[in-house]
C-alpha cells in the first residue's frame, strides 16, 4: 500500500523519440543546407529624394531671456528668483543644441512667468522703497 516517493531526482529522463547517430549527423547537415540557401543580405536603408518644392522647417525661435535674468540678478535684492532663471536659461540652451524644442518651449515659458513676476515684484519694492524716504 505504501509506494516509495519518487524524487524529482530520481526519475530518468527519456527523450521521446530516440535518434541514432546517422539520423542526428543527416539532421544536422539537412539544416546547415537549408540556412545556406535562405541566407538573406542585410535590407539596405531606404533613402528618397526631397520633391523640388519641398520647403526645409526651420526650428522654432525659443527666448532664452539670459541678459534679462542677468539684470534682475543684479539689480533685485531677492535673488533666488532671477538665480533660478540664469540656472534655467542655460539649461534652455543645452536643451535648444539637443534640438528638444517642446521641453525647450515649455522651460522659457516658465522662465518668462518667473521673470515677469520677479520684475513686477521688484518694481513694486523699489517704488515702496523710494516713497517711504
Amino acid at each position: 500500500m505504501t509506494e516509495p516517493h519518487e524524487n524529482f531526482d530520481s526519475i530518468n529522463r527519456i527523450s521521446p523519440v530516440q535518434l541514432s547517430p546517422k539520423e542526428l549527423q543527416a539532421k544536422r547537415f539537412q539544416s546547415h543546407s537549408h540556412t545556406d540557401q535562405k541566407k538573406k543580405s542585410p535590407l539596405r536603408e531606404q533613402t528618397s529624394k526631397l520633391p523640388k518644392n519641398a520647403v526645409k522647417l526651420k526650428p522654432p525661435v525659443i527666448a532664452v531671456h539670459f541678459t534679462w535674468a542677468l539684470v534682475l540678478t543684479i539689480l533685485c535684492f531677492f535673488l533666488i528668483g532671477p538665480i533660478w532663471a540664469l540656472y534655467k536659461t542655460i539649461q534652455l540652451r543645452r536643451m535648444i543644441q539637443r534640438e528638444e524644442f517642446n521641453a525647450a518651449e515649455r522651460l522659457s515659458h516658465k522662465i518668462t512667468t518667473v521673470l515677469t513676476i520677479l520684475t513686477v515684484l521688484g518694481v513694486f519694492a523699489w517704488v515702496a522703497f523710494h516713497s517711504v524716504q
